[in-house]
């Protein structure tokens, strides 16, 4: 069920009232939203190929376009001990669905983006049950969690999906097969694809391409791309406007800290035409997170090796990344350190 506006806010403050463990205000003052979209960035426990240092702040911060701070939408802290934002989706116009990773209780929350409440939305000790990397919509608005060796997928309904008795994208073979250990980042093309990165040893470091019904038999497999170096570990997936996908790739290695653009055919799920789209070590070394601006086509990129926040153009003609403005577009402080998780929508 779909909560929007005054119903929203009118059943969250009952839930509020009957379960103080479940809500809870993150918000010393309640933000007044300005008309223009914002950057929401969560800073949690993120993955950008081996080179991150920092540890989150377990947050969830918005910014404007500027690259201005507004406002803390979340501050874990203050929830549950051992909480970590992982991933980020809109649920409707007021509403945040966050993926929260906790050993002690993993979940999905309900987050208003103006930081006056957050509920708990979904809990599934069977199904999240290993560390949680990344979430997704499909076009039917199906939830994909990757929990690093599998993918499951909840219903609007909250409903779990089983291919069989296994998880919806479990140990599938083929061209697709080994890359259930580290499931780093999720990408849903438009006729509801699901692409993931797997990063583990070559030739393991890799993108993968499953059939918008999950894995149940082999041709379910339909595509998978290697990393462009042997030392290049796949970190976020990013499908552009312009329908290239974006994959950056980091690494102890500083020559494989890459971006990548590639053509995506929606039909066959095929991935060809790689193109390096960015290489520059000052702007982009152990990418953990990407986001765009739909608007403009704007690409900003998260840093894990100096929790920087850059924002790129990016010309799909040429396949090339550049800075849009001054580098850095938000220069480190708490809110970007070891970002897990970036959306560009309104407040």
């Amino acid at each position: 069920m779909k909560f929007r506006g005054f119903t929203f806010l009118i059943l969250s403050l009952i839930f509020a009232g009957c379960n103080s463990s479940e809500s809870d205000s993150f918000s010393d003052s309640i933000a007044t939203a300005p008309t223009a979209k914002q950057l929401f960035v969560a800073s949690g426990s993120c993955y950008g190929g081996g080179v991150t240092v920092a540890t989150g702040s377990s947050t969830i911060v918005a910014y404007d376009l500027n690259g201005q701070f507004d406002h803390v939408v979340v501050d874990y802290n203050r929830f549950s001990p051992g909480d970590q934002p992982i991933s980020m989706l809109e649920y409707d116009d007021e509403t945040l669905l966050v993926l929260v990773e906790n050993t002690s209780g993993r979940r999905l929350d309900l987050v208003l983006k103006n930081g006056t409440l957050a509920l708990s939305y979904l809990t599934n000790t069977t199904a999240l049950s290993a560390v949680m990397r990344a979430m997704a919509r499909q076009p039917d608005r199906g939830i994909l969690v990757s929990k690093s060796t599998a993918i499951e997928k909840f219903s609007a309904s909250k409903g779990r999906i089983l291919q069989g008795v296994n998880p919806y994208i479990s140990a599938p073979a083929g061209s697709c097969a080994t890359t259930a250990t580290l499931i780093t980042s999720l990408a849903v093309s438009t006729s509801g694809k699901i692409i993931y990165s797997h990063s583990a040893a070559t030739p393991n470091n890799k993108l993968v391409v499953i059939s918008d019904v999950g894995y149940g038999v082999a041709g379910n497999c339909l595509a998978a791309q290697a990393a462009p170096s042997t030392l290049s570990m796949p970190t976020s997936l990013l499908f552009h406007s312009s329908g290239d996908l974006l994959a950056a790739y980091g690494s102890t290695t500083a020559a494989s800290n890459l971006i990548y653009s590639y053509a995506f055919n929606d039909t066959t799920g095929v991935i060809s035409s790689g193109v390096q789209a960015l290489f520059d070590l000052s702007i982009s070394s152990g990418t953990s997170a990407m986001a765009e601006n739909t608007d403009d086509g704007t690409v900003f990129i998260a840093n894990g090796s100096f929790n920087a926040i850059e924002k790129l153009s990016y010309d799909s003609t040429t396949k090339q990344l550049s800075l849009a403005g001054n580098s850095p577009f938000i220069a480190p402080q708490i809110y970007t350190r070891c970002v897990t998780s970036m959306l560009v929508v309104s407040p």
